[in-house]
């Protein structure tokens, strides 16, 4: 937990005894929420990527 702020430490540390679970399962659990909360930004990214690629791809074709 060195990436996290003394801050966040000591909330999680809190936490972990007031819920009686260990303090690796909330930073488990709170991973897992918050990337399926950014689920949705990730593949809309992918997708303009790709819209990019296929730009990129068809202005290369007309270069020629």
């Amino acid at each position: 937990m060195k990436m996290l702020t003394k801050k966040t430490r000591t909330s999680i540390r809190d936490a972990s005894k007031v819920l009686g679970v260990e303090e690796k399962d909330i930073l488990e659990r709170a991973s897992l929420f918050y990337l399926d909360a950014i689920k949705g930004e990730l593949e809309f990214k992918k997708e303009l990527d790709f819209w990019d690629y296929l730009s990129d791809e068809a202005l290369a074709k007309s270069n020629l």
